[in-house]
């Protein structure tokens, strides 16, 4: 049943070669399953265990700073912190190493399946989040990385998070600039003009050059074009394009922004959450689990497809 439930679909396969895509593949993690699916029953289980046992720490300590400080509200506060050290320590190098597991197999191997190379530790840097966004970080992760090519297009893509750390009072906050996916490709033209599509309610975005009114509107209603060159924009961004990127962001469900510079694409999903990390509570023999992380990848590689990038759209 899972060998069909990812077996291409026709239309999928259509235009897609043995190297660039899934046609005709078997998902090659599928036999190592039961052992991930017994090793993510075995954690949870120690997760439940280990927050008992967490419970009954905190609430012991947190009792006696309540006595010693004769106030409720320092003994729930150290009671909670004591609560999630213990609970995180006692599980920490069972997840690690699920997590590793999982990655490994199941990541590796539904990214290979679309013909790409995948890194667990690697990522894009702040180069390419800096294409996109203007505002100061102090902190910032990237891994997951997967590039490689699809119907003849270079891509690379992977995890990126960026936040600023800011001193209070009252020790420090971590303001998130960005949680999602950055993704670069290449494209066919070399633009001389830079084309900024920022969907309106994303923030710390760089906009550079004017705004340029374009005439789709159903485009018009979720982004707004910033260019350096109004002739420029509407070479880059063709009607097609437009409704592409409209496509994209309903289906994908989440904010995206997109820049058009020289001969690339940059295009930054805010997914607001750390994306391809295993789930302990769902079963891995589910075809629907395992269908959410080879849909979300899926997702990622049809930008090809969904922005034509394959095709020669900004012809001469």
């Amino acid at each position: 049943a899972i060998y069909e439930r990812f077996e291409p679909k026709a239309a999928e396969r259509e235009g897609r070669g043995e190297k660039d895509g899934t046609a005709g593949s078997k998902f090659n993690f599928l036999a190592d399953l039961q052992s991930l699916e017994d090793e993510r029953a075995a954690l949870q289980k120690a997760v439940k265990k280990a927050n008992i046992v967490a419970a009954v720490v905190g609430t012991s300590v947190g009792a006696l700073v309540a006595r010693f400080w004769g106030e409720v509200a320092p003994g729930v506060f150290f009671g909670i912190s004591v609560y999630g050290v213990v609970s995180a320590s006692l599980t920490a190098s069972k997840r690690r190493n699920f997590r590793l597991n999982f990655k490994s197999r199941i990541v590796a191997s539904i990214a290979k399946s679309f013909g790409l190379s995948y890194d667990e530790s690697d990522g894009l840097g702040t180069d390419e989040f800096f294409e996109i966004y203007d505002c100061y970080i102090n902190e910032q992760s990237s891994e997951d990385m997967m590039s490689g090519e699809v119907q003849g297009v270079r891509v690379r893509f992977s995890d990126f998070y960026a936040a600023e750390k800011v001193r209070t009072k009252n020790g420090t906050r971590t303001d998130v600039k960005f949680q999602g996916v950055l993704f670069v490709a290449d494209f066919h033209k070399r633009l001389n003009c830079e084309v900024r599509v920022c969907h309106k309610n994303s923030r710390n975005l760089r906009k550079y050059g004017q705004r340029a009114n374009m005439d789709d509107v159903k485009f018009e209603e979720f982004f707004d074009v910033y260019t350096t060159d109004q002739v420029g924009a509407r070479y880059a961004l063709t009607p097609l394009l437009m409704q592409r990127l409209t496509e994209v962001y309903l289906r994908l469900g989440s904010q995206i922004n997109a820049v058009l510079r020289e001969d690339k694409i940059y295009v930054a999903i805010e997914t607001w959450r750390d994306n391809f990390e295993p789930r302990i509570d769902c079963s891995l023999k589910q075809d629907a689990t395992i269908a959410l992380y080879v849909d979300e990848i899926g997702a990622l590689v049809g930008i090809v497809s969904e922005l034509n990038l394959n095709r020669k759209i900004w012809s001469e």
